[in-house]
């Protein structure tokens, strides 16, 4: 072989091939979503089949449900005094009470008054039925049967002023008297025993000894919109949190949705009574409140943020074989993590993540799902 031969022999391989490399054979293709550069990113969800939910989340101060500031009409030391802040009482239950000696002797005076004007009355009573028995002989004069009749009535006057005294002195004793009106819990006390109680009233208002909360059930008072009003009922139940115990879930009833709303906020009040049997519940914390307002069952559901809305109406773009097609839907109740839709059915994959902007026919890429 010449020279010329043998170069040509070693050039021919080289030439065969453009890319200066081996024929390595046929290539595979692979789904333009793998790897199409072209091909525009989105994340997607699949439409579902289920219950939409919608639900208000408002936050409210637990409150005491009944609350009451006690305190004895009377001013004097403190000569009883049953309990500690923090006790638990009964209704009826005596809670403290002022010394009261000046009183029962008073009370004891005005009770032997009633005891001489009862003796009194007897015998004007007497005098008065013996004079119209004398007076129908002649015995007597018509007047001195008279002057017998006004002795007996101001027998009766004197007997009746008696027994009011008596029985206001009894009355200022029984308010020297703290009695518990419900049963609850201390929850202030203001004096200690043998300590003088003042009834006067002060710069911080009416004198208190001691403050009794009812703590079960407790109340909680939230504030709805207009827009809310009329799905919010008497009787609905709610599921309560509070963050001092963030593994349980309490319920409570609407008790009250105001005729009115609050001066200024245009906003209603809503009082939620909740049972509180194990006293978790303090008045002061604060309690975030779910009400189911609307549910729409069994019915085919999106993410809210899959669907967009133009003047020309609702859309969403569904992915099929790496494209993204535009397709009108009709929403319906939006809840709190889905919106029922018209228009999909179950399965179908929606972006929810890349859809601003995204042509009709698009090729993509499903970089996430939800």
């Amino acid at each position: 072989m010449n020279r010329s031969a043998l170069l040509l022999a070693l050039l021919l391989p080289v030439l065969g091939c453009p890319d200066g490399s081996a024929d390595q054979g046929p290539k595979t293709t692979r789904p333009a979503s793998e790897y199409d550069a072209d091909a525009i990113p989105v994340k997607v969800a699949a439409a579902a089949r289920g219950d939409v939910v919608r639900t208000l989340e408002l936050g409210g101060i637990a409150e005491a449900w009944r609350s009451a500031r006690l305190a004895p009409s009377a001013q004097g030391v403190v000569e009883t005094l049953n309990v500690q802040l923090g006790d638990s009482v009964k209704e009826g239950q005596l809670l403290a009470a002022i010394d009261t000696t000046a009183l029962d002797l008073q009370h004891q005076a005005a009770q032997r008054a009633v005891d001489l004007a009862r003796i009194q009355l007897k015998d004007a009573e007497t005098e008065a039925e013996r004079a119209r028995t004398l007076v129908q002989s002649g015995a007597i004069t018509t007047r001195d049967a008279d002057k017998a009749e006004l002795g007996l009535e101001l027998a009766q006057a004197q007997i009746e002023q008696a027994r009011a005294q008596a029985a206001s002195l009894q009355g200022q004793i029984r308010l020297a008297r703290v009695v518990a009106p419900f049963a609850g819990r201390v929850t202030s006390l203001t004096v200690e025993k043998g300590e003088f109680f003042s009834s006067m009233s002060g710069m911080g208002g009416a004198p208190t000894l001691l403050e009794l909360q009812a703590l079960d059930p407790i109340k909680v008072d939230v504030q709805i919109s207009e827009a809310d009003l009329s799905r919010v009922t008497e009787g609905m139940e709610v599921n309560l949190e509070s963050d001092a115990y963030p593994d349980q879930r309490f319920t409570g009833t609407v008790t009250l949705v105001n005729a009115a709303a609050s001066a200024g906020t245009r906003t209603f009040l809503v009082r939620i009574r909740v049972p509180n049997p194990d006293g978790l519940l303090r008045p002061g914390m604060f309690l975030r409140a779910r009400l189911k307002v609307d549910q729409r069952q069994d019915v085919v559901s999106v993410p809210p943020q899959a669907i967009t809305r133009t003047d020309d109406g609702n859309y969403v773009m569904v992915v099929a074989d790496a494209t993204a097609s535009r397709r009108s839907v009709q929403p319906g109740l939006r809840g709190d993590g889905s919106w029922e839709v018209q228009g999909l059915e179950p399965g179908e994959s929606v972006v929810v993540d890349g859809q601003f902007g995204l042509p009709d026919g698009a090729r993509v890429r499903v970089i996430g799902e939800r």
